[in-house]
């Protein structure tokens, strides 16, 4: 691992650590990636190896080197992914779009670390051997079908990948799994997905939840696969489907096991549950609980708001799932408050296609059109979830451009009305 940087000051300094230095192993232990050096750096003594200049040296040093040791390593290369699944997100891309968005990570170690989802296809034995020997748990698992067949044909693959002798494995050795399956009617719905949610099940409590998920289709689906969207009628469909089963879970064990996306709740129409039907809310990264998450915490922090606040209106941009929530549930109790105007700005999708509803997919230019056709209020507050760590939209729009497109203040949500009020 390259060292890119050294805290002056620091107790890598203090030992003779440098900029460009490589750390090859602890206690002889080969360090490839930055779960190496956290899994050995807080032995009681390490003896780090270091390669300056094309020369190794050895530094000893009592007591271990965690935390504050000081130093920054390059950042970890992830895994590429082999898989040509029939619905991939990334193949739906525009053409245009920055070429960051065309990678497609397959990386236990990212699923580990961030929580993204991984097929397992690429895992070897020794992967497995070290996930277990560094209790890399939990991991988040794309299964999308147990049943072999269909599981090649909804991800491409020419041979049986052993999927079920992996999660046996790491079940045995006791890591945490949480599951997802990408629903793509037709295909792993019906028997299949009945099947594949009870094998999963023999792995419970280690294979620890399952979320079923919608699949999602662009405009931008040229020469691929044909699916079929989830619409109202099916989505009403998988919501009986999930009663049934997270019923007869619970009695069998102890947990609901099975939790739908949100958007099934909002292609039907229906409220979503409530918090205790979400248990921990491990799901929740992937769209499992969101909104319901969403309306507790404003339901409790709606109680020490403020009254009235100088005269100013607000206009919160969102997808076309979530409008009718804010409507509906958010905007009666802020136009309580004296001074305050609100709107909610539904942002139809053009750049990926009108049935992309998420908010997290908007894009600047999309939410610059959807204004000219509102102009109305006086600062335009951006859903939490649709700009990345430098605060660019995925069409690479900056939050300065839209900005001066549009004339008006921005502002991003932070997930809290009542702090976001304070600031006004």
């Amino acid at each position: 691992m390259k060292i890119i940087s050294v805290e002056k000051n620091s107790f890598a300094e203090e030992v003779g650590l440098s900029p460009g230095d490589e750390l090859v192993s602890i206690n002889g232990s080969g360090i490839q990636d930055i779960l190496d050096y956290h899994f050995h750096a807080g032995d009681d003594f390490v003896e780090l190896e270091i390669k300056s200049n094309g020369q190794s040296r050895f530094i000893d040093i009592e007591g271990g080197i965690e935390p504050g040791f000081g130093v920054q390593f390059e950042e970890m290369t992830c895994r590429h992914c082999g898989n040509n699944c029939i619905f991939c997100f990334i193949d739906q891309n525009p053409r245009d779009v920055r070429r960051s968005l065309l990678f497609k990570d397959e990386d236990y170690r990212m699923s580990f670390l961030y929580g993204n989802y991984v097929t397992l296809t690429n895992v070897k034995d020794r992967d497995l051997q070290r996930i277990t020997k560094q209790h890399l748990s939990p991991l988040y698992i794309s299964v999308h079908a147990t049943n072999p067949h269909v599981r090649k044909q909804l991800l491409g693959l020419r041979r049986d990948d052993r999927l079920l002798e992996k999660i046996t494995f790491l079940a045995e050795n006791r890591i945490t799994m949480h599951a997802q399956i990408v629903l793509c009617p037709g295909w792993n719905d019906g028997k299949i997905l009945q099947e594949t949610v009870e094998k999963c099940a023999e792995y419970y409590p280690w294979l620890n939840t399952i979320a079923i998920v919608p699949v999602g289709l662009t405009k931008h689906r040229h020469h691929l696969t044909p699916l079929t969207p989830v619409d109202s009628k099916y989505a009403e469909k998988i919501i009986e489907w999930e009663r049934k089963n997270s019923s007869f879970f619970k009695k069998k064990l102890g947990s609901r096991f099975v939790f739908l996306a949100d958007e099934f709740y909002m292609l039907a129409d229906e409220s979503v549950p409530s918090a205790a039907h979400y248990e921990d809310f491990a799901q929740i990264e992937n769209g499992v609980g969101t909104i319901r998450r969403f309306l507790d915490d404003f339901k409790a922090e709606k109680k020490d708001m403020t009254t009235a606040i100088d005269d100013i209106h607000l206009i919160f941009v969102t997808g076309a799932m979530a409008a009718p929530v804010l409507q509906r549930e958010v905007l009666p109790d802020l136009q309580k408050i004296d001074g305050l105007h609100v709107s909610v700005l539904p942002v139809e999708n053009k750049y990926f296609g009108t049935s992309v509803t998420v908010s997290g997919l908007l894009t600047g230019q999309d939410i610059a059109y959807a204004l000219e056709k509102n102009s109305k209020g006086d600062v335009l507050v951006l859903p939490p979830n649709c700009l990345n760590d430098e605060h660019v939209f995925l069409d690479d729009w900056t939050v300065g451009k839209l900005k001066k497109q549009i004339g008006k203040p921005v502002i991003q949500f932070n997930g809290s009305f009542r702090e976001l009020i304070e600031t006004l």
